[in-house]
């Protein structure tokens, strides 16, 4: 009975390989899942100077854009000038900005790298961005936003951020504090003027998805990509007042009373970038 079990046992399993090798062959190796690339308002922001990208590090916003978390500064913009950028291919309003240079304090090698750089005027600032991969803040989705609608948090992705999505009248909240950000009611005069970015520790949202975007209040004042027209010497908004502004000027909707041609350079202006 024992071989017979045996034998039984042995018929089973020739029988068992014999099918397998009749059977269909599967691949049964691990497929690569299909790319999926981020839709508008999804994924990361571009890279900024600390992960070999240009200019300050981004942060996404509820509305779906990216924006720098601080202004331009003269080292990330002094970097991009070494570089030695082409003024070719700006937009037609701008064909005939031929350097990028700073007109005034601008101090190459100084030790105020982490400055804001101003002095700018609007087409330097819209070439840098690009180079960055960025663009210049304008309308929510990309573009310039319509001149009108500068405190319109739908329209305008610089008002969307400094208001936290439409919901306060300064970057910090609705109710003006001196010593929040950088401005001109300080009662110690020797705060006055500028400082590196980001060091003003309340100058930004109490809500944590906006609460990572600093010096949008004060400061300094920053372009924005809204014009009167596409010509040369059109005015266009400057946001957010500066270190020479008082609390109506700071206001994040102070844009209806500054806006300046694009090709003026100011000692007390400089500029942010977003991205899609």
């Amino acid at each position: 009975m024992k071989k017979v079990a045996i034998a039984g046992s042995g018929i089973l399993a020739v029988a068992f390989i014999a099918a397998l090798q009749l059977a269909p062959t599967q691949d049964i190796r691990k497929e690569e899942p299909p790319k999926v690339e981020p839709k508008p308002g999804e994924g990361g922001c571009p890279a900024g100077a600390l992960e070999s990208g240009m200019g300050p590090d981004m942060v996404r916003l509820p509305e779906g854009f990216c924006i720098d978390k601080t202004e331009v500064t003269r080292g990330q913009y002094e970097a991009w000038l070494d570089s030695k950028p082409a003024t070719s291919g700006q937009a037609a309003a701008c064909s005939g900005n031929a350097d990028f240079t700073p007109t005034c304090a601008w101090d190459p090698g100084s030790n105020k790298t982490e400055q804001p750089v101003v002095c700018v005027d609007w087409c330097d600032a819209a070439a840098f961005c690009k180079a960055a991969g960025k663009r210049l803040c304008g309308k929510v989705g990309g573009g310039s936003y319509a001149f009108a609608s500068y405190d319109d948090p739908n329209s305008s992705e610089w008002q969307a951020a400094c208001t936290s999505g439409g919901k306060y009248e300064y970057t910090y909240g609705s109710t003006f504090d001196t010593d929040a950000c950088r401005d001109a009611d300080a009662d110690d005069y020797t705060t006055w003027g500028l400082d590196d970015v980001g060091s003003f520790a309340g100058c930004h949202s109490p809500d944590a998805a906006y609460a990572k975007v600093f010096d949008l209040s004060g400061h300094v004042a920053e372009w924005d990509d809204s014009c009167v027209d596409d010509s040369a010497d059109a005015g266009c908004r400057i946001r957010g007042g500066s270190y020479q502004h008082h609390a109506h000027g700071t206001r994040c909707a102070a844009g209806k009373e500054l806006a300046w041609p694009r090709t003026r350079t100011v000692d007390s202006v400089g500029f942010r970038c977003c991205a899609d």
